[in-house]
C-alpha cells in the first residue's frame, strides 16, 4: 500500500462509495463519462455494399441489450437501431455487459421501427426477421449485401408491423425438442452466418 494511504484506507473507501451507485459493482476505480450519443439513421444512407445492421424490436432487459451488443461488435455489425420508447436505455448495465461493444459501432434511437425499416430499404438494406414461425432457415437465405437482422424480445418476438415490412422471416435450425433460445444467443448465431456469408469473418 502507497504511503499515503496508509492509515486512510476505511475513510478512502467511504468516501469513494459515494461517488457510485447504490450496489454498483466496481473494483475500486470509477470514471466519469459523458452519455452515449445516438447517431442518425442518415448515416446509413452511404453504408457499404456488404454490411449489416440490426433492429431490436421492445428489447427491454439490459443484459440482454448488452449481451447483443457484444456479439454484434465482435461480427462486424455497423449499427444497432432501438426504439426511442419501446426498449431499454442504454445505461451502465447494458455498457458493462457489452464488455466495450458499444465503442464499436453506432446505436441509432428511433421514434418508430416501421419507418426505420422503410427507410433502410430506399438505403438498398434487404430486411431479416427472426421467428420460431419463420418460413425459411437462416442459411437457405442469402444474406450478401446490405442486410438488416430484426430480433424481438423474450415472448412477444417482433412485432406485426415490423414483420409486415420485412423481406424474409427466417428461424434458426434448432433442435425440435428445444428449439428456444433467447435473444441474445439467437442474434450471435444470425451474426456469424451473415458475416460468413458477406466474406467478413477473417475481417480483413
Amino acid at each position: 500500500m502507497p504511503d499515503w494511504l496508509s492509515g486512510r484506507r476505511v475513510t478512502f473507501v467511504k468516501d469513494f462509495d459515494k461517488f457510485v451507485p447504490n450496489g454498483g459493482v466496481h473494483q475500486g476505480i470509477a470514471m466519469e463519462v459523458e452519455d452515449v450519443c445516438c447517431s442518425d439513421i442518415t448515416m446509413l444512407a452511404d453504408a457499404p455494399v456488404n454490411c449489416m445492421v440490426s433492429i431490436l424490436d421492445g428489447v427491454t432487459d439490459p443484459h440482454n441489450m448488452g449481451a447483443v451488443i457484444r456479439s454484434a461488435a465482435c461480427f462486424g455489425v455497423l449499427a444497432i437501431i432501438i426504439s426511442e420508447r419501446a426498449s431499454c436505455k442504454i445505461n451502465e448495465t447494458v455498457a458493462k455487459v457489452a464488455s466495450g461493444g458499444l465503442e464499436h459501432l453506432s446505436i441509432i434511437a428511433v421514434k418508430n421501427l416501421s419507418q426505420a425499416i422503410r427507410t433502410l430499404k430506399n438505403y438498398g438494406f434487404w430486411i431479416v426477421s427472426f421467428s420460431e414461425r419463420g418460413d425459411k432457415y437462416l442459411d437457405e437465405v442469402d444474406l450478401k449485401g446490405k442486410t438488416c437482422l430484426i430480433f424481438g424480445a423474450e415472448g412477444t418476438g417482433v412485432r406485426r408491423l415490423q414483420m409486415e415490412e420485412s423481406d424474409f422471416i427466417v428461424k434458426l435450425p434448432t433442435c425440435p425438442e428445444f428449439p428456444t433460445l433467447n435473444v441474445s444467443a439467437s442474434a450471435s448465431v444470425a451474426f456469424y452466418e451473415t458475416a460468413k456469408q458477406n466474406g467478413s469473418l477473417n475481417f480483413v
